[in-house]
């Protein structure tokens, strides 16, 4: 779970910080950075699993076009920090299982431009860190009020000394992987083409493993609908992707894993009534294997008992259809980025589907003792008023989780002599204090009431 993000000199972010719940949601107009802070998180994930180039190659726009520009120039570095909760127990790919004596986790890493021939560039990792969040300075959950049985479970605080640091030595910059049940181990940092965490692939080094583990399951859902309409091969991955490309398999194997003499469907049953509540109509969901062409294929039924399949759904349903069914499936962990939940979806039901989505989290302050399972987490972006709606109570408090409004905001710079416009996010006053905003210490720090009051005012206007 991603409970702290801090970002400086990325595409529109300066100085930027923000905590994090398992339930965030960013309002903004268009252009106001709300897609630039997923990319972060994107850059942050890819970066764990990918070497530096194949990371940046992924990233919306040229490499070069990550690092902030104003008119002073462009930036130098890409400094980038993320805070976690990572599960407590670490299983890697040969079944080899460890229990962490230790799950928050503070990572830090710097990108750096640098010319390795004239004329020349290459994205380098010029700094990496990965230190403990001591229980006496773990402002997030002292904030965010967990259970006893949240905190007995997820919550570890037994290391005192840094798993992974950047060190100056005798032999130049050097990457320092510190013990941790293992020997530690050292690497030069002078022209690092990847990241430390890109390289620990098993639980040789459990704490770092589960950190890239958790990255890992960072999330970016760019969901197409001429992606999500086709059949699926039968060989495609259980495991949903990002485009959503192959959601008829993640269905069929769904089916196949949790059918029962009695629920033959399994949980596709649980997924069409769910998405019967959002889409009024649709009794039945199904996906079975076309023999003939070797290909998976959903099919949906309406109230008038006729069958329409994936090819004729509409761009909506499908959208829908793809997150309740991410959300369903039991293997599902980790932090889900997705932009614009309301598309297709009529505004009268957007409360309910906000409203389901919140409660499809983990949710540290309600945990009890028997509902232990990988943590979820939701982060949500829209520039929708009716969204906004079904987020604040009459008050215009956050009902539940957190609301972040996105926009520019100028910073005049006196000793440079110049303006620079940067991505601004502020959070909606929380009814009760403390909170995951008890940083912002000043009325001007959050969200005014007539600013939201603005924004709701604009719904009869989008409609």
């Amino acid at each position: 779970m991603l409970t702290r993000l801090e970002v400086n000199g990325f595409k529109t972010f300066e100085d930027m910080a923000i905590d994090l719940a398992p339930f965030t949601v960013i309002i903004g107009n268009n252009a106001a950075g709300k897609s630039n802070l997923f990319d972060v998180i994107q850059l942050m994930a890819s970066l764990a699993t990918r070497d530096v180039t194949e990371a940046v190659k992924e990233m919306r726009g040229e490499p070069m076009e990550l690092f902030r520009r104003t008119t002073g120039g462009l930036a130098k570095q890409i400094t980038l920090a993320a805070e976690v909760l990572v599960d407590p127990v670490v299983r890697d790919p040969w079944g080899s299982e460890v229990k962490l004596s230790h799950t928050r986790i503070r990572y830090e890493i710097t990108l750096e431009r640098r010319e390795i021939k004239p004329g020349i560039e290459r994205v380098l990792v010029a700094h990496e860190s990965a230190t403990p969040i001591f229980r006496k300075d773990d402002l997030w959950a002292e904030r965010l009020r967990p259970s006893a049985a949240f905190r007995s479970h997820y919550l570890k605080y037994g290391r005192q000394k840094p798993w992974l640091t950047t060190e100056q030595k005798p032999e130049g910059l050097t990457f320092s992987v510190h013990q941790d049940g293992k020997a530690g181990r050292n690497r030069p940092a002078s022209a690092a083409e990847a990241s430390v965490l890109y390289s620990i692939t098993n639980a040789e080094f459990p704490h770092l493993f589960a950190l890239r583990e958790e990255m890992r399951f960072w999330r970016l859902l760019q969901l197409d609908p001429a992606l999500l309409r086709r059949p699926v091969s039968a060989t495609a991955s259980g495991v949903l992707n990002a485009d959503g490309s192959n959601l008829a398999a993640v269905l069929a194997h769904l089916k196949a894993e949790t059918a029962t003499n009695i629920r033959p469907h399994g949980v596709l049953s649980d997924i069409v009534a769910e998405l019967n509540n959002l889409i009024p109509g649709i009794t039945k969901l199904d996906a079975e294997l076309h023999e003939a062409s070797r290909e998976y294929r959903v099919e949906l039924t309406m109230r008038d008992g006729l069958p329409f399949t994936s090819r004729v759904i509409s761009d909506g349903t499908l959208r829908v259809l793809a997150l309740v069914t991410l959300l369903h499936d039991p293997r599902h962990r980790g932090l889900i980025c997705f932009e614009e939940p309301e598309n297709g979806v009529h505004p009268a039901r957007i409360k309910l589907l906000i409203s389901r989505l919140r409660e499809m989290v983990s949710h540290p302050e309600t945990t009890d003792d028997e509902e232990f399972a990988p943590l979820s987490q939701l982060l949500l972006n829209s520039h929708s008023p009716v969204v906004l709606s079904a987020l604040v109570d009459k008050e215009l408090h956050p009902i539940d989780g957190s609301i972040l409004f996105a926009d520019i905001a100028t910073v005049t710079d006196p000793e440079a002599k110049q303006q620079r416009r940067k991505t601004r996010l502020r959070p909606v006053r929380p009814k009760v204090q403390p909170s995951l905003c008890a940083d912002f210490d000043n009325s001007h720090a959050y969200v005014s009431d007539y600013e939201v009051k603005r924004v709701l005012e604009t719904v009869s206007t989008e409609n």
